[in-house]
């Protein structure tokens, strides 16, 4: 309860000094396309998607960036709002408005809140002020800030690479009529002059005397095979019509006409006059008149194919000279062609530079008068005013919550420091065997008892160290367990086992033993170790050897296996005599044991484990609660079988 006033109160005081803050919000549109550091076209070749995730990203640190705010506070006038302005102090040194403008937009970025809405191109800007009025106006004067700013920055952007493009562009240009004046130089060094598309003089007169050449070697062929014609043709083939077409004339085929007419006559008037006869010798001599005009005009035909075919064997042989003489030329300018087709191409790739770089400059010129960004306030900011008492009331429930959760806290704490608490193990909980003590095992461990009357006079003799308080407290309830059980069970015997690996399991049996021969109790022990008898020597009487025998009673477990020790009680000491036979004979006599311990914690006694349970009285189990497993509880439980009633507890040895 003092917890939960406590913090009731403080929650209390705080929520009285609390200033009420009310929140307005605006929303406003991002355009990716806006955000890019280069501004895009108009045929929208805008940012990749990662890029675009990255410009959106980082917006939000734009728009809280000192920039927005301080043009925000000079907007609103927040130099003078005792919300924002820092509070002067009497020994401050003047302050200029230039920091005073600096400290506000500092103190305006931890009361300006900037969110994106998701993955959306949504950013939602919301401001606290103790007026609601205030706030909405925050809000929209940081969205407006950040939109025009974001519009000055693109147009920044454009002027700047526009005015970069130019300067590049003049640069280009001057590179451009250098190339060319180069071009045109070596041009008129080499004598490669040129007509415009078409490439150099001396290739299209190659080109032309090659096609003229073809054509009259194609005429010479032609006019060899008429002139050929021309001079096998004969009066014999005239006569019988067999005159090329190449040959055929209008002067020949008149004549031939007029020839075949003139035969025709003399034929007929050679049937029916005689051979002398005036009008048929007129006829012959015309017939070979006109044959000699033929033949006339064979002569004149073949003299002009002669010609004609001279003509073009000459034209063939100027033309093949003629471009023999070019191709000889243009080989001779094969390596200034090539070096200006160097010159060429290089004029050629500035050429094309400096069109594109005055291309870009045109584009963002034009671009500055173009606004392309669609970013926009979608959401303006209202006052939103509201009560705080709701949120008053919240931060009492909360302290009143949270001192109950810190008094009970605080009270299972303290029970638990209060309390002795040891580590259980989950093992030692598994086997259900009740603890009867705790033991932390000295790194000095006691001595084992020492067999016969040798381990009774070293008691004797000697005083037992103090063990440590824990161990000593430990041994102390074992023995107050063990008389409590044997208070009506005397002679009982007892079976001490060992749950897995017990180092110190035969040194802490050991001092239960000490403490219960000390504490007025008989014992009869068994370390664990088996009997090896010795026989006794000839001449000997009988009742010494009856009376030594007893220290090895046969009612004691296995006692023709195992060796036993017999620690009587301790009492006051008295003058040593000398032993006789009725000495002997007392201590057969007290020999009488209350107790009989038998240790099988990992000693040879184990291996007949189960003749020992059998006749065993009450069983008590040592472990070492830090190395018990559950393995080894199993192989405990399955060993003890039906035997597990008899089981009085189990003592921990923490520190073996």
């Amino acid at each position: 309860m003092i917890a939960v006033a406590l913090c009731v109160l403080i929650a209390s005081v705080y929520v009285l000094q609390l200033t009420p803050k009310f929140a307005s919000t605006a929303e406003i549109l991002l355009d990716p396309l806006g955000l890019a550091a280069e501004p895009v076209d108009s045929k929208g070749t805008g940012s990749s998607a990662q890029q675009d995730q990255s410009n959106l990203d980082s917006q939000i640190y734009v728009m809280q960036s000192r920039g927005v705010m301080s043009d925000v506070a000079r907007k609103l006038d927040l130099a003078n709002d005792p919300f924002f302005a820092p509070k002067p102090t009497s020994n401050a040194k003047p302050v200029s408005e230039a920091d005073r403008i600096v400290a506000v937009a500092e103190a305006l970025k931890s009361h300006v809140t900037i969110a994106r809405a998701g993955q959306s191109l949504v950013f939602t800007i919301s401001a606290e002020h103790p007026d609601a009025g205030k706030a909405a106006d925050i809000a929209n004067a940081v969205a407006s800030v950040y939109l025009r700013q974001l519009d000055e920055a693109r147009g920044d952007v454009a002027r700047r690479a526009s005015n970069s493009f130019q300067v590049q562009a003049s640069e280009l240009r001057d590179r451009v009529l250098k190339a060319e004046l180069a071009v045109e130089k070596f041009k008129a060094e080499n004598d490669l002059v040129s007509t415009g598309s078409q490439g150099l003089v001396i290739d299209q007169q190659v080109a032309g005397i090659n096609e003229q050449l073809i054509a009259a070697r194609g005429t010479e062929e032609q006019q060899q095979t008429i002139y050929e014609q021309a001079r096998s043709l004969t009066m014999s083939a005239i006569e019988a019509g067999a005159i090329p077409e190449v040959l055929q004339s209008t002067s020949i085929g008149l004549l031939r006409d007029r020839y075949a007419q003139l035969l025709d006559t003399r034929s007929q008037l050679a049937t029916n006059l005689g051979a002398n006869h005036p009008q048929l010798r007129a006829i012959n001599s015309q017939v070979a008149n006109m044959q000699q005009a033929i033949q006339a005009e064979l002569d004149r035909v073949r003299q002009s194919m002669r010609v004609n075919y001279e003509r073009a064997a000459a034209n063939t042989k100027a033309l093949t000279e003629r471009l023999e003489n070019l191709t000889k030329t243009s080989f001779d300018s094969s390596a200034a062609q090539i070096k200006m087709r160097q010159l060429e191409s290089e004029a050629e790739a500035v050429r094309t530079l400096y069109k594109t770089f005055l291309n870009r400059a045109e584009e963002l010129s034009q671009q500055q008068s173009m606004n392309m960004n669609n970013s926009r306030v979608i959401t303006a900011a209202v006052p939103m005013p509201k009560s705080s008492l709701k949120l008053k009331l919240m931060i009492l429930v909360a302290a009143g919550l949270f001192g109950t959760v810190l008094g009970t806290g605080l009270a299972v704490l303290s029970e638990i420091l209060s309390g002795f608490r040891r580590p259980q193990q989950t093992a030692l909980d598994r086997s259900g065997f009740p603890v009867i003590a705790h033991i932390a095992a000295s790194a000095k461990t006691a001595e084992k008892p020492r067999s016969g009357w040798r381990s009774l006079l070293a008691f004797r003799r000697q005083r037992r160290s103090s063990a440590e308080p824990s161990e000593g407290n430990g041994i102390l309830k074992a023995v107050g367990t063990l008389r409590e059980f044997t208070a009506a069970h005397q002679p009982a015997t007892v079976l001490f086992l060992a749950a897995g690996p017990v180092p110190q399991a035969s040194s802490v049996v050991a001092d239960i033993v000490h403490a219960l021969i000390d504490s007025g109790l008989g014992i009869l022990y068994a370390p664990g170790n088996l009997e090896v008898r010795s026989r006794l020597r000839a001449g000997h009487s009988a009742s010494l050897a009856a009376a030594l025998a007893r220290d090895w009673p046969t009612t004691a477990p296995l006692s023709d296996i195992l060796k036993y020790e017999h620690f009587p009680a301790t009492r006051s000491p008295s003058p040593p005599v000398r032993p006789t036979l009725s000495r002997y004979v007392e201590k057969a006599q007290q020999s009488d044991s209350d107790l009989i311990l038998i240790n099988a914690c990992q000693t040879a006694a184990a291996q007949h484990l189960a003749g020992l349970i059998s006749s065993a009285d009450a069983i008590v189990v040592l472990a070492d609660p830090v190395a018990l497993t559950n393995a080894d509880v199993d192989a405990t439980l399955e060993a003890i079988g039906d035997a597990r009633d008899l089981v009085l507890g189990c003592v921990l040895v923490e520190g073996a």
